[in-house]
């Protein structure tokens, strides 16, 4: 029975980080842009850049698209929230 509770607790947990972030990138979509110029400038990307990009460029998608990812966020995030609800109810 404990691990039912760890799960909602952290279903929940996760669901309101994600609806935080998503509601933060739905307002200030360049914060993507800024993100990743920001880890260029601390630390070499070009392994994981390489392997991203020969399977699909998914930063171009993203930085495309900034808005339809945050409410793809949103929405798992609030399925998250409603479902932890519904467990504690």
């Amino acid at each position: 029975m404990g691990e039912v509770y760890f799960f909602q607790i952290f279903n929940l947990l996760v669901g309101i980080i994600g609806l935080a972030i998503g509601l933060g990138l739905l307002l200030s979509p360049r914060t993507i842009s800024n993100i990743e110029k920001m880890l260029d400038r601390n630390f070499t990307t070009e392994n994981i850049e390489k392997m991203l990009n020969q399977r699909r460029n998914i930063s171009d998608a993203l930085l495309r698209h900034p808005k339809v990812f945050a409410g793809i966020l949103l929405i798992i995030s609030l399925l998250l929230l409603v479902s932890s609800l519904a467990w504690f109810s």
